[in-house]
Order: C-alpha cells, then sequence, then structure tokens
C-alpha cells in the first residue's frame, strides 16, 4: 500500500490541513467564501440548508411530465431525504433526471437524450407540444423571496415541436403565475444554490462513462469544476489582465501631461501679454462711454421733437369733437320712429294671436274628424266582411247541391271501383319485387367503388407527400446555384453567404488591432480531404455536423468582438458562427480500428486549434463511416451471448454510411438506425471549387427533377384512376336511391289502394252537415248587412259638429288678411323712416370716424413719444453703466497691479456687471456736442490697432479675464490629471497585493478539499475491503487513481483502472464521486445508474454507503436512479423507493408508451 495523504505533486507553497472526520471538517465552500475578494466573491455559491436540521429549501418535492419523451403524464412525488427511482430500461427512469434538467434551465445537449428541444416531444398521439414542472420547497431563512412565493416554488417550461424551450413560468406555493423571465429563475438557482450543469450534483450516464474513462487531464478538469475551482482560478486571471489594462491606462495617461504643461505654460504666457494691451484697451473703454453719452444726447433732441408733433395733434382732435357734438343734436328724430314700431308690434301681436286661434281651431277640426273616420274605416271593413259572407253563402248552397248529385251517381258504380282497385294493387306489387332485384346489385356495386375509392387514397396522400418533399428540395437547391452563380468568383461563398462580407470586416478589426489573439475562419477553409477518401468526402461532413461558415477564438475579449462584427454586417441566427476555443497543442486521439475509417481520418487540417475544434464540438474521432449498411456492420457490429449488441472499438459512438448518409447508434446494447432527411446525399463543401460546387448542386437538382416527375406522373395517373371509382359509385349510389324510391312510391300507392276500398264499404249518404254550414253561413251575412247600417247612422250623427268647426275656421282666416294688410302698410312707414335716420346716422358716423382718426393719430404719436422716451431712459442707463463698468475696470486694474506687486495676499476683484440703481443715479448725464459717428470711427481705430497689436504677438483671446480662467482652469486640470495618475498608481499596486494574497488563499483551499477528497474516497472503498488514494498533479493538470483491491494485500495495487474489473472500476468511480459530492453544497444530488457495472457484492456495499451517506447529511436530498433490483432496501420515513411500470412495447422499435409510478 503506497503511503497516505501528502503525496499530491502539488504547486502549494503550504502544508496541507491535518485530516479530520467529516462531522468536523469545515464546509470547502465556506472556506472560499471567507477567502474571497469583495470584487471575486460574488459568483460563488453560497451554503443552503446548513447541517443539523431538516432541508428546508431548494429540494424537490415533485416532478411532473406530460407528452415528455417516453411519458404521457407521468408525477412522481419525492421525500425530502433519499429516493430511488427503479424501472427496468425502457421504462422512462432518465426521462425524469432529463425533465429535471431541462425544467431548471440545461439544454436539450446537456441531457444527453436529444440534439435539440424539440426530440424531446412525445411523438405518440400527435402530441404538439411537452410541459415539464418541477416544484421546490421554499421555506427558512435562505427562502427566495417568500413573501412573493411562499413555502413552495414550481417551475414550468413548455417545449414546442418547433424547437422553442424558452417558455418559463414561476407559480407561487397556490399555483398562481408569478414570473415569466428567465432572470428570476436563474436569481432563483443562484439564491438556493441549484447547479443542474454541476457532473457532481446531476451525473446522467454519459457523464458518468465519461468520467470512468477519461484520461487523469479529464478526472483534473471534471474536480476542478466540480469543486468550483476551475471558475475561482478563472476569475482570477480576468483580474490579473484587468490590472494590465491599468497598467496600460497608466501609461497612456502619462503621455498625455506633457501637452498639458505646454497649454499651461502657453496660456500663462498670454494672459502677460494683456498687460502690454491695457493702454490702448483703456482709451476704447473712454471712447464707448463718450460714444454712449453722445447716443443718448441724439435721442434727448429727438424726443423734444415728437413732442411739439404730438401738440399739434392734439389741438386737431378738440376741433372734431366740437364738430360732432352739433351734428348730434341736429339728428334727433326718434319719437315718430317710436311710434311706427309701437304700432307695428300691436299689429304683429295680434297677427300672432289670430295665428294661434286658427292652429287650435284646426286642432279641433282634427280631434271632431277622427272619430268620423274610424267609423268609416270600420264601414269599409265591414262591407268587405259582407262580401266575403256572401261568397261563402253561395259556395256552401252549391256544395250541397253537388253532394246531392253525387250520392244520386255513386249508388250505381261501387261494383265496378272494386275490381279496377284489385287490378291496380297486384301491378304495384310486381313494381316492387322488380325495385328490390335492383337495390341488391347497385348496393354491392356501391360497396365495391367506395372500397377501391378509399384503398386508393392512402396511395395518393403518400405520393402527394413525397411530391412536396421533392419538391421543397428542389427549391432548395436551385436557391443555392443562384447564390454560388451569383457569387462567382468568391470562394468562400460555398460555406456561407455571409462568408465574404465577414471575412473582410474580421480582416479590417485585424488590421486595426481590436483582436488581442489570432481569429481563425471559416472553418471550412482550414480542412481539407485527406487523399484517397474523396468517395467518404460528403459522408465525413454530413457526419461532422459543424457549420463550415464559423470563426474561431481563444478569449471572451475577441469573441465579444466578433459578435459585434457579426451585427454589422448583417448575420442571420445561423449565418458565421463562433467557437471559443483554448490554444493547447493538437490532440492525441485514439485511433480506430484496423481498416475503419472515421470523420478524422477523412477530413483533417493543419491548424491545431480547428482539428481540435473538430474533436470537440464534431466528435470526428467517435463517428465511422463505411461504404454501406452490410460493411458497416461486418466491421463495427459486434453481438454478445445474452442478445445484446455494441460497437467495436470503444471510442466509436456513432456508424455513417452510403449512399444516404444513414447512420446506426447502440444504447443499452439495442442498434438504433436514425434515416436520413433527404434520399440523395449533397455534395461536399470542404476542398471543392466554386465551379464543380455549381456542376454537382446542378446534377443534384437535375435528379431530384426526374424524381420529381416520375412521382408526379404516378400521382395524377392514381387521382385519375380514384376520379373514375367515385364516378362509378356515384352511378349505382344514384339507381339505389331511385329504386328505394319505387319501392315507397307503390308501397304507398298499395296502402291508399286498401284505405279507398274500406272506405268505400263504410260509405253513408248524409248530408246534414252541409245543410248546417249553409243556414249558418246565411245568418252570417245577416247580421253583417245590420252592423253596416248602425255605423252608416254614426257617420251621420257627427257631420253638423264638423260643419260648425269649418265655418269658424273661415271666419278666423279672413280676419289674418286683413291684420297682415295693416301689418304690411305700417311696415313700409317704418322702413322710409328708418332710411332717412340711417342717413342722417351715416353723416353722423363720417365725424366720429374722422374724430375716431385724428385720436388715432394722437395716441400713435403718444406711443411714439414714450418710445422715445423710453430709448432715451434707455441710453441714459447704458451710458451710466458703461461710465460705472469703466470705473470699476480702473479699480480692478488697480487691485490686480497690487495683486502682481505683491502687496495683497489674495486677489479681490469687483464684479463689474454687478450695478444697483443707486450707484447708476450718481452718475451725472454728459451733453455731447458731436454726433455718435465720429465717436464710433475713433472705436474702430483702436479696435484695429488692439487686433494689430495681438496678431503681432499672437494672442488668441481678446478677454483678460477669460484668458486669466483659461490659464487657471488648465492649471487645475494638470493637477487633477496628476492626481488620478498617483491615485490609479495605488489602486492598482493594492490591487495586485489582494490578488497574490487571495491566489495564496485559492491554493491553501485547493489543498484541503484535495485532502479531504482523498480521505473520503479511502473511507468509501474500505467500506468494501479495499483502499485507495488520489494522486493529484497541479503542475500537469492531472488526476490519477490508485487502488488497493485488498487492503491487506500491497501486492494487488494498482495505478491504472482499466486493469480493474468492471465491477470494481464502477465502484472505484462510485467512491470517487461520493467524495466529490462531499464538498458540495447543493440542495440535492442526482446519480443516474450507478451501478449498472457493479458486482452483487460490490453493488450492495455500495448501496449501503450511499444510504449511510444520505442519511447522515439529513439536510439534503438524494435521488438514486438504477435499472437493478431493490427488494433487499427498506424504506422508512427518509427513504423512498419509485416503482416505474415495465414498457410496453409497440412494433415500432424503442418507443414507449406512457408510464406511471406503481
Amino acid at each position: 500500500m503506497p503511503p497516505k495523504r501528502g503525496t499530491d505533486n502539488s504547486d502549494d507553497e503550504e502544508s496541507s490541513p491535518t485530516k479530520r472526520s467529516r462531522s468536523e471538517s469545515s464546509s470547502p465552500t465556506n472556506i472560499a467564501a471567507d477567502s474571497m475578494p469583495s470584487q471575486i466573491r460574488s459568483p460563488l455559491k453560497h451554503n443552503v440548508n446548513p447541517a443539523g436540521r431538516p432541508a428546508e429549501c431548494g429540494i424537490i418535492r415533485k416532478i411532473y411530465v406530460e407528452e415528455f419523451m417516453c411519458h404521457k403524464k407521468l408525477s412522481v412525488r419525492l421525500c425530502d431525504n433519499v429516493n430511488f427511482i427503479h424501472g427496468q430500461n425502457g421504462s422512462g427512469k432518465s426521462a425524469i433526471l432529463a425533465a429535471l434538467q431541462i425544467c431548471l434551465g440545461a439544454g436539450a445537449k446537456r441531457t444527453n437524450r436529444a440534439r435539440n428541444l424539440k426530440d424531446l416531444v412525445r411523438r405518440e398521439g400527435g402530441a404538439s407540444q411537452a410541459k415539464v414542472r418541477v416544484t421546490l420547497l421554499n421555506r427558512g431563512p435562505d427562502a427566495f423571496q417568500h413573501s412573493v412565493y411562499g413555502d413552495t416554488i414550481t417551475i414550468e417550461r413548455t417545449i414546442t415541436l418547433g424547437g422553442s424551450g424558452g417558455g418559463y413560468k414561476l407559480y407561487d406555493e397556490n399555483m398562481n403565475p408569478k414570473s415569466d423571465k428567465k432572470k428570476d429563475l436563474l436569481d432563483m438557482l443562484d439564491q438556493l444554490n441549484i447547479q443542474v450543469e454541476n457532473p457532481v450534483a446531476v451525473l446522467d450516464q454519459e457523464e458518468a462513462k465519461k468520467f470512468l474513462t477519461g484520461k487523469p487531464e479529464d478526472k483534473y478538469l471534471f474536480f476542478t469544476k466540480a469543486t468550483d475551482l476551475e471558475r475561482l482560478d478563472r476569475r482570477y486571471a480576468e483580474t490579473v489582465d484587468n490590472i494590465n489594462e491599468l497598467h496600460d491606462s497608466l501609461e497612456r495617461m502619462a503621455r498625455t501631461i506633457e501637452p498639458l504643461e505646454q497649454n499651461v505654460s502657453q496660456l500663462k504666457k498670454e494672459y502677460d501679454d494683456f498687460k502690454i494691451l491695457e493702454k490702448l484697451e483703456i482709451k476704447e473703454s473712454e471712447a464707448n462711454v463718450k460714444y454712449a453719452w453722445s447716443f443718448y444726447t441724439q435721442c434727448l433732441e429727438e424726443l423734444e421733437q415728437e413732442k411739439k408733433v404730438m401738440e399739434a395733434q392734439q389741438a386737431k382732435v378738440a376741433s372734431y369733437k366740437e364738430k360732432l357734438e352739433q351734428a348730434e343734436n341736429e339728428s334727433d328724430d326718434s319719437q315718430l320712429q317710436k311710434d311706427l314700431e309701437e304700432k307695428l308690434a300691436t299689429l304683429t301681436a295680434e297677427a300672432e294671436e289670430a295665428t294661434r286661434h286658427h292652429a287650435r281651431l284646426r286642432e279641433e277640426y282634427k280631434s271632431a274628424m277622427a272619430p268620423k273616420k274610424a267609423l268609416e274605416h270600420q264601414l269599409k271593413m265591414k262591407k268587405n266582411e259582407i262580401d266575403r259572407s256572401k261568397k261563402e253563402l253561395v259556395f256552401a248552397t252549391r256544395e250541397l247541391q253537388n253532394k246531392r248529385d253525387e250520392i244520386l251517381q255513386r249508388k250505381g258504380s261501387a261494383d265496378s271501383e272494386e275490381a279496377s282497385r284489385q287490378a291496380r294493387a297486384k301491378e304495384a306489387e310486381s313494381k316492387i319485387e322488380e325495385a328490390k332485384g335492383v337495390i341488391e346489385e347497385a348496393r354491392k356495386g356501391t360497396e365495391e367503388s367506395l372500397q377501391k375509392y378509399e384503398e386508393g387514397k392512402a396511395t395518393e396522400e403518400a405520393l402527394g407527400n413525397n411530391v412536396r418533399s421533392i419538391q421543397s428540395q428542389c427549391n432548395a437547391v436551385k436557391s443555392k446555384i443562384q447564390e454560388l452563380k451569383k457569387s462567382q468568383g468568391n470562394s468562400l461563398a460555398i460555406f456561407g453567404p455571409k462568408c465574404e462580407s465577414m471575412n473582410r470586416a474580421v480582416t479590417q478589426a485585424q488590421n486595426q488591432g481590436k483582436f488581442r489573439d489570432v481569429v481563425i475562419g471559416p472553418i471550412g477553409k482550414y480542412m481539407k480531404i485527406v487523399p484517397g477518401k474523396e468517395h467518404y468526402a460528403a459522408l465525413a461532413e454530413k457526419a461532422l455536423q459543424l457549420n463550415l461558415d464559423r470563426y474561431i477564438v481563444t478569449n471572451s475579449h475577441d469573441r465579444q468582438v466578433y459578435l459585434k462584427l457579426r451585427e454589422q454586417v448583417g448575420c442571420g441566427f445561423r449565418d458565421c458562427g463562433v467557437y471559443q476555443m483554448s490554444k493547447v497543442a493538437r490532440y492525441n486521439i485514439r485511433q480506430p480500428p484496423q481498416g475503419v475509417d472515421v470523420v478524422s481520418s477523412v477530413i483533417t487540417s493543419s491548424e491545431d486549434i480547428v482539428f481540435n475544434c473538430m474533436v470537440d464540438n464534431g466528435r470526428c474521432d467517435q463517428k465511422a463511416v463505411c461504404e454501406s449498411w452490410d460493411v458497416s456492420q461486418s466491421q463495427l457490429l459486434e453481438e454478445h451471448n445474452n442478445g445484446k449488441v455494441s460497437i467495436r472499438g470503444n471510442n466509436i459512438k456513432s456508424v455513417y454510411y452510403l449512399p444516404s448518409g444513414d447512420f446506426w447508434q447502440v444504447f443499452n446494447g439495442e442498434m438504433s438506425v436514425t434515416s436520413a432527411e433527404k434520399a440523395v446525399l449533397k455534395g461536399a463543401s470542404i476542398g471543392m471549387d466554386k465551379s464543380r460546387a455549381i456542376k454537382e448542386a446542378e446534377d443534384e437538382y437535375t435528379q431530384l427533377k426526374q424524381e420529381l416527375d416520375s412521382q408526379t406522373v404516378r400521382l395524377n395517373g392514381v387521382k385519375k384512376e380514384r376520379h373514375g371509382q367515385k364516378v362509378q359509385w356515384n352511378d349505382w349510389k344514384k339507381k339505389l336511391t331511385f329504386a328505394q324510391a319505387q319501392i315507397n312510391k307503390y308501397t304507398e300507392e298499395i296502402e291508399r289502394i286498401r284505405e279507398e276500398s274500406e272506405n268505400a264499404e263504410n260509405i253513408t249518404f248524409d248530408t246534414t252537415e252541409l245543410e248546417e254550414e249553409v243556414t249558418k253561413a246565411q245568418e252570417q251575412y245577416d247580421s253583417l248587412k245590420t252592423q253596416s247600417e248602425e255605423i252608416s247612422k254614426s257617420i251621420e250623427e257627427l257631420i253638423p259638429d264638423i260643419e260648425k268647426i269649418q265655418s269658424a275656421i273661415e271666419e278666423v282666416v279672413s280676419r289674418n288678411e286683413k291684420v297682415a294688410k295693416d301689418l304690411r302698410e305700417s311696415e313700409e312707414k317704418l322702413g322710409s323712416q328708418m332710411q332717412l335716420q340711417q342717413q342722417r346716422q351715416r353723416n353722423l358716423q363720417k365725424k366720429k370716424d374722422k374724430l375716431q382718426q385724428a385720436e388715432d393719430g394722437l395716441q400713435k404719436q403718444r406711443e411714439v413719444v414714450d418710445g422715445k422716451e423710453n430709448k432715451t431712459l434707455d441710453t441714459l442707463r447704458k451710458a451710466r453703466i458703461m461710465s460705472l463698468r469703466v470705473q470699476k475696470e480702473e479699480e480692478n486694474r488697480k487691485r490686480r497691479d497690487k495683486h502682481d506687486e505683491g502687496q495683497g495676499e489674495e486677489l479681490d476683484l469687483i464684479n463689474e456687471d454687478d450695478f444697483d440703481d443707486d450707484e447708476l443715479d450718481s452718475i451725472e448725464p454728459v451733453i455731447l456736442r458731436k454726433a455718435p459717428e465720429y465717436y464710433a470711427g475713433k472705436i474702430r481705430q483702436l479696435q484695429k490697432a488692439i487686433e494689430r497689436e495681438r496678431k503681432s504677438r499672437k494672442m488668441t483671446e481678446s478677454n483678460p479675464e477669460v484668458a486669466l480662467e483659461k490659464y487657471l482652469r488648465a492649471k487645475k486640470a494638470l493637477d487633477t490629471k496628476l492626481y488620478q495618475i498617483e491615485a490609479i498608481e495605488k489602486n492598482k499596486n493594492l490591487l495586485i497585493v489582494d490578488v497574490r494574497d487571495r491566489k495564496e488563499k485559492w491554493k491553501k483551499f485547493r489543498a484541503h478539499i484535495k485532502v479531504m477528497t482523498d480521505q473520503n474516497f479511502d473511507e468509501f472503498l474500505n467500506k468494501k475491503g479495499s483502499s485507495g488514494q488520489i494522486k493529484f498533479n497541479d503542475k500537469e493538470k492531472t488526476l490519477d487513481v490508485i487502488v488497493q483491491k485488498d487492503n491487506r494485500d500491497k501486492h494487488s495495487q494498482t495505478a491504472d483502472v482499466k486493469a480493474l474489473s468492471g465491477g470494481e472500476r464502477s465502484f472505484t468511480t462510485l467512491a470517487l464521486l461520493l467524495a466529490l459530492g462531499e464538498c458540495l453544497e447543493t440542495p440535492f444530488r442526482v446519480m443516474d445508474e450507478f451501478d449498472v457495472f457493479l458486482d452483487p457484492v460490490a453493488r450492495r456495499i455500495a448501496l449501503n454507503t450511499m444510504i449511510e451517506v444520505a442519511k447522515e447529511f439529513e439536510h439534503r436530498q438524494f435521488i438514486f436512479i438504477t435499472p437493478q433490483d431493490l427488494s433487499n432496501i427498506k424504506t422508512d420515513p427518509k427513504l423512498m423507493i419509485h416503482q416505474l411500470k415495465p414498457p410496453k412495447r409497440q412494433d415500432v422499435v424503442g418507443r414507449e408508451v406512457q408510464q406511471t409510478i406503481d
């Protein structure tokens, strides 16, 4: 047995901690959290559900799936500690794990059950979508938004056949929807420390196999990812990059100091030059003051002239007012007009009253006529009823007479009618028998033609689907030909329509230095076909399943730059994607069996990073290519005695074969064959020039077109044949319908004959009923005649009152005509008087208008005077302000000179633009006799002199205050920049020390985890009578396992895990996974088919060990999935076994029906 502990080849300087028991050892996660800097600690998961009490949040209460994989509906309720899910292969155990992963944010590939989400939708029953739902416990201090969700959170994800799987929903404890944002889901997973991407937290079959058969480097990477060491190390590297960026920033800022210093010196010189121009500027200021006072003098003179004009306008207004008063006294003739208006109002009122009286009479007339009209209407209706009654009386009388004549006639013809009825009945029975024969023949013909018509339906639908599928392929190939021809001469267009544009953008960005490292692409450009393997080219490219238009970058910065370029070029979702790869040496892949070709032996690349991308993303070393189906089986299929099959060569996972690109795989000892979507394998793009690509595409189009024409001819023939069968079916249907109608017709005829015979025997000769109808009609006619006469009499009684009202109406109409005549005469007189008055008013209005014009002119003149006064006051204020400003400028010059001479400690200048009214009023007005133009000319002369002096001294500023402000601002900017450089340098040094310290703590953390993992690994192996050791090499980044199968026999020690039996290797792997798992703080752990290769003894020990460990961690939940027998395990409140029903196999291999829990 090798010596225990401390045997790893670690580069840690500190010694490993002393081994402690599991219950006493500190949580690795808590140690890491204490060691993390504030800017790094946030991504680290925290401890949820502390030990010593049952779990309160994050564990799974229920998993529900609907139309998912093999399950139509399935609901699994789990206990809080240990759960076993047991069932035969194909019963849907792993589907429960896949549903858990998908629902909690994982992608389809992570489940190792499908390449995309739509493949997880159950195909049977025509389902269009699948639904998965997981309910988590959410109590205690670590609960996620307990006030929103309550004691449980239910996550639901919907997957459609269209491939969409982003339909997340979060429900509270009462199943009320609370969120549909994935961000909230990620926040919840982070809060509850759920890590479905961590293979130790959720271990499926494929991850277990990879770990079991992986290289030491893969195991070490698995170890660092499972314990978060790899992510923390990556964070430290990013921090170092930030330190380097700070260093670069300091260098750039240092280069900007010299221009700032030169600018400060230049601005100081300009400010000094201003003192030389001071004398000229003083003269200019004095000239500006005189200019202001001369302008004030000019405004004062203009004001006096406008005041004289206003006085003349006032005298004119007074004259017009006097004339207006005289005209108003002469035009007062309002009494006559008033009398006429009163008379007109009286006549108008009388006319209106007469109109109202006339209206009242009309209403009375209408009311009096209403009863008369109603009676006339009744009379009309009665006359119509009399006519109808008379017709009924005549008809009843005629019927009575006809009946009496018929009785006399029928007494002699009864015998002859009976003989005729017998002959008609016999003929009808003969027709019925004849129709029954036709019906039998027609039914048989109808059934035969309908059967043939329905049999042809399936053929027609299948041919129609083929035609549409081939037509779609033709269109796709035709579009490809057009794109290739359009981009003739563009060698990259064969890999994708955006390759040429993307290549130009990447080249330009590289020339500009935007990328930190090399960018390679499109990757198809760097691939080539191995000579002699050209016949496999198209098949290998199909099996590789890589987008040849993608690019490769080596770091996150270049990836972000590339994605921005991709948006600028306008790439679609599938155009010119990107792979991020590490720059490592070319992979040393496992060679295939002798005589077998894999994708990597057909397609290769001289670029190591491109080849590694083919291995990582295309699995080129795990996909074989063969000539045909038979060759693939003979070379690679191995059959075992137990009926199971496998693929020869442990590394090969899929086998593709010509001619159409179909492939087969082996799952759980059973073969699964997948047919290609297209019947024709398209030509390869790798190593092919544009002309050849166009030719192959045209050949493919010709082949598809021929197949399309052939299928179309077959489809038309089937349609024509079915149409003839349908016509024949319709003819038989018509015959059947006609024959049935004949039977019904003659059956009714026989019934009528029988009724006639029975009626003839029971005939009687009675006319009493008809005689009563005649009597009744006569009585009704007499009654209606009496009622009509009474209505006519009532109408005659209403006529005198109506005539009286008509006479009153005629009298009122006559009176209204007289009033209307008087009203017209009065209106004419009033009109004449008003015209005369209007003429007088027009003359008066003219005088008013003249007065108004004069007053308006006076008002305008007042406004002119007011404006002149305001302008004069404004110029006076401006002149005073300018005089006061010049005085303050002079005072400030004196203070600056005094400050420059060193007589003042601090420069305190007067605000030259701050004035109060008292200061302005203290300035006495100055009257100058020279015009403002004179002083304006002197100002221009002084300005030119100042400008000449400024140019000779190369001064850019005209205001000394502004020049001083610029100088002070530039000096402040220089001081600020120097302070920033000093602060950044200090922060950089502190960050360097901080990262170094934290890196050392990280190494201690790693050493602690390695020791604990090694100890736990040995403890688990001891339960089986073995022992073991984990050798970590941090420099080489490898993890090796040493196992001593018998801990009492050191000769049974081996460092080659492959030398162990399948059961021993599986138990060793299980022990290692359990040891790693004890470093996790995730609420639950899932292990799928962990015991498939264990022998009975190892399996019993493994199960007991896992149950013992799981029950010790009562604050964690464990879910174990196995197809093996669990009858020896006893359930209790902490342990539950979920038994799945055996699958019900259908005709199609590999498809199961709905499963439920026993």
